[in-house]
Protein backbone atom coordinates (compact mmCIF):
# COMPACT_ATOMS: atom_id res chain seq x y z
CA UNK A 1 0.00 0.00 0.00
CA UNK A 2 1.23 3.28 -0.99
CA UNK A 3 2.31 6.00 1.40
CA UNK A 4 -1.17 7.97 2.88
CA UNK A 5 -1.11 11.67 2.02
CA UNK A 6 -1.38 14.08 4.52
CA UNK A 7 -5.17 14.36 4.17
CA UNK A 8 -5.87 10.33 4.19
CA UNK A 9 -3.97 11.13 7.74
CA UNK A 10 -5.76 13.61 8.57
CA UNK A 11 -9.26 11.67 7.70
CA UNK A 12 -7.71 8.47 9.98
CA UNK A 13 -7.25 10.78 13.06
CA UNK A 14 -10.81 12.26 12.53
CA UNK A 15 -12.37 8.68 12.35
CA UNK A 16 -10.72 7.65 15.09
CA UNK A 17 -12.49 10.24 17.44
CA UNK A 18 -15.62 9.65 15.59
CA UNK A 19 -15.32 5.95 17.08
CA UNK A 20 -14.37 6.73 20.30
CA UNK A 21 -17.24 9.00 20.46
CA UNK A 22 -19.78 6.21 19.03
CA UNK A 23 -17.67 3.41 21.29
CA UNK A 24 -17.83 5.91 24.47
CA UNK A 25 -21.23 7.84 24.43
CA UNK A 26 -23.26 6.42 21.57
CA UNK A 27 -23.93 2.60 21.81
CA UNK A 28 -23.96 2.98 25.62
CA UNK A 29 -26.89 5.98 25.91
CA UNK A 30 -28.74 4.84 22.76
CA UNK A 31 -27.62 0.94 22.51
CA UNK A 32 -26.15 -0.52 19.59
CA UNK A 33 -27.01 -1.34 15.44
CA UNK A 34 -29.86 -3.08 15.43
CA UNK A 35 -31.90 -1.95 18.27
CA UNK A 36 -30.42 1.82 18.60
CA UNK A 37 -33.49 3.86 17.46
CA UNK A 38 -31.71 5.23 14.81
CA UNK A 39 -32.68 2.36 12.94
CA UNK A 40 -35.95 3.35 12.18
CA UNK A 41 -34.62 6.34 11.29
CA UNK A 42 -34.70 7.35 7.81
CA UNK A 43 -32.19 9.00 5.05
CA UNK A 44 -33.33 12.09 5.72
CA UNK A 45 -33.96 12.13 8.97
CA UNK A 46 -30.38 11.27 9.69
CA UNK A 47 -29.54 14.30 7.41
CA UNK A 48 -32.46 16.42 9.57
CA UNK A 49 -29.55 15.81 12.77
CA UNK A 50 -26.78 16.71 10.84
CA UNK A 51 -28.54 20.39 10.29
CA UNK A 52 -29.59 20.23 14.09
CA UNK A 53 -25.94 20.08 14.81
CA UNK A 54 -24.45 22.14 11.41
CA UNK A 55 -27.10 24.92 12.36
CA UNK A 56 -25.96 25.63 16.34
CA UNK A 57 -21.86 25.85 14.99
CA UNK A 58 -20.20 28.87 17.12
CA UNK A 59 -23.75 29.53 18.95
CA UNK A 60 -22.71 26.98 21.47
CA UNK A 61 -21.60 27.97 24.89
CA UNK A 62 -19.68 25.29 26.25
CA UNK A 63 -16.51 24.51 25.54
CA UNK A 64 -15.24 22.35 22.63
CA UNK A 65 -18.71 21.57 21.54
CA UNK A 66 -18.20 22.66 18.16
CA UNK A 67 -16.20 19.95 18.01
CA UNK A 68 -18.33 17.21 19.35
CA UNK A 69 -20.87 17.98 17.41
CA UNK A 70 -18.43 17.61 14.00
CA UNK A 71 -18.00 14.15 15.28
CA UNK A 72 -21.80 13.64 15.73
CA UNK A 73 -22.30 15.32 11.42
CA UNK A 74 -20.00 12.70 10.80
CA UNK A 75 -21.40 9.67 12.78
CA UNK A 76 -24.61 11.04 10.61
CA UNK A 77 -23.16 11.23 7.88
CA UNK A 78 -22.17 7.53 7.65
CA UNK A 79 -25.38 6.34 9.05
CA UNK A 80 -27.14 8.28 6.20
CA UNK A 81 -24.36 6.59 3.84
CA UNK A 82 -25.13 3.04 4.72
CA UNK A 83 -29.56 3.84 4.84
CA UNK A 84 -29.31 5.12 1.14
CA UNK A 85 -27.32 1.75 0.83
CA UNK A 86 -30.43 0.24 2.28
CA UNK A 87 -33.35 2.48 1.17
CA UNK A 88 -35.15 0.80 -1.83
CA UNK A 89 -37.03 4.56 -2.40
CA UNK A 90 -33.95 5.69 -3.96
Amino acid sequence: MAELSNRGKQWLDFSNLVLKHIENYTVPQYNDYPDDYVEEWSPEECVLSMGKYLKRFKKNSRKNNDKLDMLKVAHFSQLTHDKLDNNTDV
